[in-house]
């Protein structure tokens, strides 16, 4: 669709020398800003060497608000106002705070998962074209036993090898990619049902967005394809996927977390699955809304029935839920994530450069991110993330700032200017475990499986109740209305929120579940009401309803540089 930015060629380079490439992969490289085809197909370890290229462009910066996939998150989390800005000295980040991100934020959105994405293109079309992998299994079918292929009277038909397995997990590789690409898209450019004539619309003729792939790369500009048309290819590449990595990845073992694996396809998967529900109206009676749903669920349990990841614990002196500081991908419930290291890290352009009071930060300098206080005033007293927030009793200068749920591994307690940490080597988290068990609980609440619902969303709680026997006891008092459906979604809704705050998923909690009304409670009438409002924290707009009506707030437009570029739009 573009030409291959050339500041992306260069974190190309760079990503593969740290990976101890040999040096002729970098001499072959091309000086010109465009990577030609023919070119690519030429480089040594092409496939291992551009999958980890792709993987750098996650958390690839470009300014102190735009540093990959962590800056995203922020922008959807303050978008729907989990959370808040509540003072400004240097501005990053405080269009978002207004609800204003179509002044500037659609143009990087865009522009990051479409560099993306024509990487991935390059890959699959070089594994198309230049291995015999794909061809393989058209004539002969997915490995049976091992690397083999049985026939009915049990006869050796076909048998890969190591070469063929190691193409099609890079393969697989790149088809979760573009499916996450897409579902990104999708998630941030395509209004939800309520927005598209009151939900009354037809998948196949509402335009979505540009739909690029390996066949139509160098095809020039696409004209926008129908919406039908990309949920087709997201599908697609997700079952494709796990279809690789299950016959042919078995015993594949990834480098890195920030390799995708068998389980962060089948976690992206879910989550576009769920997403895709709330396409179909969720509070009405279509039975095709059990389709995506059982998707969701069903792969969602098979993450958690693998047994790779654990859930924070709440109680540990390591890697418990006040103590992990959600700072390193060694933590057993981290799925995916990127190990920063002196060669990664972003400085101040980076999530814990923008949030953590405990690193040399905006944060900590004047630019300070908290949670929406309405959303802290509704965890009960049991619940242990309450202590994730600064209470105001000390420092009370970063009053419910996150002090205890992201902070330095080298420095978790201080903001004394001589002891914050400069190296910002704190990891970067993408996916947890924990996800996996509220896409679970929620998906079995509209499937109307409520024992199952209450069961997943309860083995997360479980794992959240505060140590004191005050914080027990009402645990126990609360955990007897769970069973009640309106007291249920509502606890859902507040996990959703809290569980994952930071984490980038705020904005499509609020876009998915809104029909079920977050609760808000006035002080002033001493009543709850069925609205969303902004906090009394907030720097802009504090106390608004937050009017779900308007479109133009909560779904970013193409931007002004696609449509003046592309003929077709």
């Amino acid at each position: 669709m573009k030409t291959f930015n050339k500041i992306y060629a260069v974190v190309l380079v760079v990503a593969v020398a740290f990976c101890g490439c040999s040096e002729s992969f970098l001499d072959r490289y091309p000086a010109s800003s465009t990577l030609l085809q023919d070119q690519y197909e030429k480089l040594d370890n092409t496939l291992e060497g551009s999958m980890r290229g792709i993987y750098s462009m996650l958390y690839a910066v470009s300014d102190h608000d735009a540093f990959g996939q962590r800056s995203i998150d922020m922008y959807g989390d303050l978008l729907c106002g989990d959370m808040a800005l509540t003072s400004e000295t240097y501005g990053w980040f405080s269009n978002d705070e207004k609800q204003q991100v179509r002044t500037g934020r659609s143009g990087y959105v865009w522009t990051y998962y479409y560099d993306i994405l024509r990487n991935i293109n390059m890959v699959i079309r070089t594994v198309k074209t230049q291995t015999t992998l794909l061809d393989s299994v058209a004539v002969y079918g997915f490995p049976t036993d091992g690397m083999k292929v049985i026939d009915g009277s049990g006869n050796v038909v076909h048998q890969y090898n190591s070469e063929d397995s190691l193409h099609a997990v890079y393969y697989a590789q790149a088809l979760t990619m573009r499916g996450y690409v897409y579902s990104g898209l999708i998630r941030f450019f395509v209004p939800t049902v309520d927005h598209l004539f009151g939900g009354a619309y037809n998948l196949t003729n509402y335009p979505a967005f540009p739909l690029y792939t390996e066949d139509n790369l160098d095809n020039g500009p696409q004209p926008l394809a129908m919406i039908n048309q990309v949920y087709n290819l997201v599908e697609s590449d997700f079952d494709n996927a796990i279809k690789y990595f299950e016959t042919f990845g078995k015993d594949y073992a990834r480098n890195t977390k920030l390799e995708v694996d068998v389980n962060v396809a089948r976690g992206l998967a879910a989550y576009y699955y769920l997403n895709r529900a709330r396409e179909i109206d969720v509070t009405a009676t279509d039975p095709l809304l059990a389709i995506p749903m059982r998707k969701a669920l069903n792969l969602a349990v098979d993450v958690i029935d693998s047994q790779n990841f654990s859930i924070i614990p709440s109680n540990a002196a390591n890697n418990g839920v006040l103590t992990s500081g959600f700072n390193s991908v060694s933590n057993d419930s981290w799925m995916w994530g990127q190990t920063v290291t002196v060669e990664t890290a972003g400085g101040l352009a980076s999530f814990f450069g923008q949030v953590d009071i405990h690193s040399y930060s905006y944060a900590w300098a004047g630019d300070t991110k908290v949670i929406d206080k309405n959303l802290y005033d509704a965890i009960p007293v049991w619940d242990i993330r309450k202590r994730w927030f600064n209470d105001g009793s000390a420092n009370s200068s970063f009053t419910l700032c996150p002090d205890k749920k992201f902070f330095s591994a080298k420095n978790p307690n201080s903001t004394a200017s001589d002891d914050i940490d400069r190296e910002w080597l704190s990891d970067n988290v993408f996916m947890r475990v924990e996800l996996m068990y509220l896409i679970a609980s929620e998906a079995s609440y509209f499937l109307q499986k409520q024992d199952s619902a209450q069961l997943f969303l309860t083995d997360l709680i479980s794992n959240r109740i505060d140590t004191t026997a005050a914080a027990t006891a009402a645990y126990t008092t609360f955990a007897a209305t769970l069973s009640t459906p309106s007291v249920f979604v509502q606890e859902l809704i507040r996990n959703w929120r809290l569980e994952l705050w930071g984490e980038g998923y705020g904005l499509q909690t609020f876009r998915r579940l809104t029909s079920h009304a977050y609760r808000w409670y006035n002080e002033s009438t001493d009543t709850e009401e069925e609205k969303v409002r902004r906090g009394s924290n907030h720097l802009y707009n504090a106390g608004k309803e937050m009017d779900y009506s308007d479109e133009t707030i909560f779904t970013l437009q193409i931007p002004a540089s696609e449509t003046n570029y592309n003929p077709n739009m």
